[in-house]
């Protein structure tokens, strides 16, 4: 099967804008902001016209959820570990997790 492919355009400017921020939040440390600022491209760039799977594989996409993987310390065993305690969350019952320093 072939490989599909699209091309990210930096003439565009919501693309451009959205590169610039993905490149300066790799320092971040404020998951809020970060979370805050991919939302904000997200917005844009689907306002531009781009959506679905090309605005999940985007380029910038993939930067923010690599920053927010390497934020969050984030595993396989961590994820199934949030996953557990999401279970018992919404089961209305407390759930203890490890927190990882920056």
């Amino acid at each position: 099967m072939p490989k599909t492919t699209a091309i990210a355009n930096g003439s565009n400017e919501a693309e451009r804008r959205a590169s610039e921020d993905a490149n300066q939040v790799q320092d971040a440390c404020n998951l809020i902001a970060i979370v805050g600022c991919w939302h904000r491209h997200l917005l844009a760039m689907s306002h531009a016209g781009i959506g679905g799977d090309n605005l999940i594989n985007h380029p910038t996409s993939l930067a923010f959820v690599s920053k927010l993987n390497s934020l969050c310390r984030m595993s396989t065993e961590r994820e199934m570990a949030a996953l557990d305690a999401i279970d018992k969350l919404q089961r209305g019952e407390a759930a203890e997790y490890e927190v990882i320093p920056l």
